[in-house]
């Protein structure tokens, strides 16, 4: 998930030329470079400083450029830094005015087919050039010596036009055009073309065989796990239709404006004239509503461009207002800025964790930190930084600046990992891996090793760090290697080899599962014996033919002890799906999944998940654990559910959940963000759904956090929860429960204290009554417990009960000598007085006697 960190940063559209010397070339200012390849020479004579009007965007396969196009030209940009590389520009309008702008899916080859108003395309190939053509030169001291993972400046690209293609009619206007995997699609006013690659017809139809309006906008919809390509057709009329081969169907989706497709997670969004964002899975032709999703603006927010991350975890939406929010896959939303300029036509495009939001004439960049993901630690990493939570204050973070030298030549970091302490953190970028943080000295690879060395993946297990490694300097073996806590990076103290890179990492206790790109599921085995780590091969299985590989987000081992029926979570895409058995099942849509465990003989683990909306959790019991942990999440059985009110990123075995809030206060000067971290309790969430099941499970699950700070606290809320939504069952359960424990008073009279008078009589029933605890805090000296109670007492006991209780309170804290809850106690006397005659003549009594 990603949270955006520091401010808007306004970037310049002005076409203008620097004069020879680079020096005076500036970061993230439009710099061109190179001579444009077209009859005319725009480095002869000094250009217009007016901003352009671009009329359509494109963003690369690769997420490192950005094409433009006015009526007449054709502008490549580099994200990051946002500087112009080159341009085309054609006098002429021979074959009309250029329209839209497509980018071949070819991440090696990078090629842009610019459409014409007239039928016709160019095909434009990007040359990158060998040497730097621009370097950084910072005004003022930065943390960078140049910028992330350009040690030696940024490389020039050059637009060179190739071919021309024509259309089989050019008498209807082209509209617009789309990329899809195997070919592009160019719709006219009559007809939708689609066309190879290299330029050929492959098929065409009328638009009128689709709806008699219009084409606004055409979304491809093909991945590798489909057969059969669909486009997604958006009209003037704002219908939307689906078109598979010659099939053709109506979405019930009203008034869209925008929609995107997410290849990773195999979802369509949504946008409409009211504001309104839904979201979709495909299945066939039709599309399916994802469950508590979708976020509204308001009418006045129009939606004019959307745009998926790159791993399809998140969206990007932009509103005619100027508003762009970031909601997750499932709806949830992150956070919202406004960019300082309207977005009637907005362009969205993600370069890592950099978002470039451009309209026709202004463009701004927002930078975002992305959360570790692993379930365990609220962690978050930008292109430089490492941000952890300190646990013990909530609203303090720790950021650790990655070490500049290694950041230069291989930055941003694309990969991060806390140690379950959060005191060590391991980063990754383009190559190597550093480790370090809290103020210990970053260690890196050698040199030799660190050039060879791509990580795929990271993770702690314990003290020892995994990392999914791809060796280049052998041929691109691929390995999982091992270093321990405070060990030297050189030699790593363990590596399995692997049958291909590492598409997703998971760690649970001394369990490593990890899932390659060829669909081999391996679970690893850690035992440390001293000094030594051994790891062992416990299970190699193909899972290729049950999921669809390419789109694995995370992996997780289902705690069991049957070995032969193991049971792994898989998350692919927002699909959670449990492989066990040569089988996959649907779990249910999931933004990210995590386990907590009390380990009393291995029972009760909890696995979690978030829908999007509240934490779901399919508790697995003794028997489940000895069975191999499958069954409880194959079975239709009750789940325990949260609703946190935040997006939650850890599920720690102490009983709490912690995330962050959708609000972040950002501080532009050191470009960093003090992000409400907030934590919910679901413990009591957990021993009501097992004291509905069995109450000598939940008695030992209970055992377990009963020396943690907010056990009292989590007893309360179980209390509560049964009152308040009237199950006397529960509530008696509870009660009982509650009774092998120290806290039982202190829970039962704040939770009297925290709910409604109504509630009291029920609950107080439940434990023999208000006069009974009272008795029991005074004689276990809880005096301060006891006073509390007094107004309890005066509620549901008759007055000469109540009477007798204040005056036995009074002589215990004389003897204790306890001045000040005397003057407590008189107070209450003095209020209970206004409305209760013996309660008067008591406190007059009372109120002249010297303790």
């Amino acid at each position: 998930m990603y949270w955006r960190i520091g401010c808007v940063e306004q970037l310049a559209l002005q076409l203008q030329v620097d004069g020879p010397d680079k020096a005076r070339r500036r970061p993230r200012s439009v710099t061109f470079s190179g001579a444009p390849p077209t009859a005319t020479d725009n480095t002869a004579r000094p250009q217009q400083t007016a901003n352009v009007s671009i009329v359509r965007w494109a963003d690369s396969p690769c997420g490192r450029y950005l094409a433009g196009i006015t009526a007449q030209g054709i502008y490549l940009w580099k994200l990051r830094p946002f500087v112009l590389l080159s341009c085309l520009v054609y006098e002429t309008d021979e074959f009309g005015l250029l329209v839209d702008i497509i980018w071949a899916p070819a991440v090696d080859n990078l090629r842009l087919f610019a459409v014409l108003g007239r039928g016709h395309i160019y095909e434009v190939a990007v040359q990158i050039q060998d040497q730097p053509v621009l370097e950084y030169v910072f005004a003022t001291q930065h943390y960078y010596a140049r910028g992330p993972g350009e040690e030696e400046g940024i490389l020039g690209a050059r637009l060179e036009q190739r071919r021309t293609y024509r259309l089989p009619s050019t008498d209807s206007p082209v509209v617009c055009a789309a990329a899809g995997q195997h070919n592009a699609i160019v719709v006219t006013h009559t007809h939708v073309y689609r066309l190879t690659w290299s330029g050929a017809l492959q098929s065409s139809m009328p638009v009128a065989d689709i709806h008699g309006d219009r084409v606004s906008q055409v979304v491809v919809m093909d991945s590798q796990g489909q057969q059969q390509q669909q486009e997604l057709f958006v009209f003037d009329d704002k219908t939307v239709f689906v078109v598979q081969q010659a099939t053709v169907h109506k979405l019930d989706i009203a008034e869209t404006t925008a929609a995107a497709y997410s290849a990773a997670s195999d979802m369509v969004v949504v946008g409409s004239a009211t504001g309104k964002v839904r979201l979709f899975t495909r299945s066939g032709t039709e599309l399916q509503p994802v469950d508590n999703a979708g976020t509204s603006q308001g009418r006045a927010a129009r939606v004019t461009g959307l745009q998926w991350s790159s791993d399809g975890s998140v969206v990007a939406c932009a509103y005619a207002t100027g508003h762009v929010v970031v909601q997750s896959a499932l709806g949830y939303e992150l956070n919202s800025t406004h960019v300082g300029f309207g977005l009637d036509s907005a362009h969205l495009a993600w370069s890592g964790l950099w978002l470039t939001v451009c309209a026709k004439q202004h463009a701004a960049a927002l930078a975002f930190a992305q959360a570790v993901g692993d379930g365990r630690s609220v962690c978050l990493f930008s292109d430089d930084k490492v941000f952890t939570h300190a646990p013990d204050a909530s609203e303090r973070w720790r950021v650790e600046h990655a070490p500049s030298s290694y950041l230069s030549s291989y930055g941003p970091i694309r990969l991060a990992a806390a140690e379950a302490s959060n005191a060590v953190i391991a980063i990754a970028g383009t190559r190597g891996l550093a480790v370090g943080g809290n103020g210990k000295r970053w260690q890196q690879l050698r040199t030799a090793q660190e050039r060879a060395i791509e990580c795929t993946a990271l993770a702690w297990s314990g003290r020892y760090l995994v990392a999914g490694c791809i060796d280049h300097g052998h041929d691109g073996a691929a390995q999982l290697a091992f270093w321990g806590l405070g060990q030297a990076l050189d030699v790593p103290a363990a590596a399995v080899a692997l049958d291909a890179p590492v598409q997703a990492l998971g760690a649970y206790g001394a369990v490593v599962v990890a899932v390659s790109r060829q669909g081999q599921l391996h679970e690893l085995g850690l035992l440390e014996t001293g000094s030594t780590l051994q790891v062992t091969q416990r299970r190699t299985t193909s899972i290729h033919a049950l999921v669809d590989v390419p789109r694995i987000r995370a992996v997780q081992w289902v705690p069991g002890a049957a070995a032969e029926r193991a049971a792994y979570l898989v998350l692919q895409g927002t699909r959670l799906r449990l492989v066990a058995d040569g089988q996959a099942a649907d779990v249910g849509r999931a933004e990210m999944s995590m386990t907590s465990a009390v380990n009393v003989g291995g029972m009760h683990s909890l696995v979690w998940w978030f829908d999007g909306s509240q934490l779901v959790a399919a508790p697995l019991n003794l028997d489940d654990f000895m069975a191999g942990g499958a069954r409880a999440l194959a079975e239709r059985r009750p789940r325990v559910r949260v609703v946190p009110a935040f997006f939650p990123l850890a599920v720690t075995g102490d009983g709490v959940a912690a995330g962050i809030d959708q609000d972040t206060v950002a501080f532009a000067a050191a470009g960093l963000a003090q992000m409400p971290v907030r934590v919910a309790l679901w413990l009591p969430a957990a021993l009501a759904h097992m004291l509905q099941a069995a109450e000598s499970d939940a008695l030992l699950y209970a055992a377990c956090f009963e020396h943690r700070p907010f056990f009292t606290h989590a007893m309360e809320m179980l209390l509560l929860e049964a009152l308040e939504h009237s199950q006397p069952e529960l509530l008696d359960r509870a009660v009982r429960l509650l009774a092998n424990f120290a806290v039982f008073d202190d829970a039962i009279v704040h939770c009297a204290r925290k709910t409604e008078a109504a509630f009291w009589p029920r609950l107080f029933a439940s434990v023999g009554g208000a006069a009974r605890v009272f008795r029991r805090c005074l004689h276990a000296g809880r005096l301060h417990t006891a006073a509390q109670c007094l107004l309890v007492l005066q509620t549901l006991e008759p007055p000469a009960v109540a009477e007798r209780c204040v005056l036995a309170l009074l002589a215990h804290a004389a003897r204790a000598q306890s001045r000040q809850l005397c003057t407590d106690v008189l107070k209450f006397l003095k209020l209970a007085a206004e409305s209760d005659a013996g309660m008067r003549s008591l406190y007059t009594r009372l109120a002249t006697t010297t303790f």
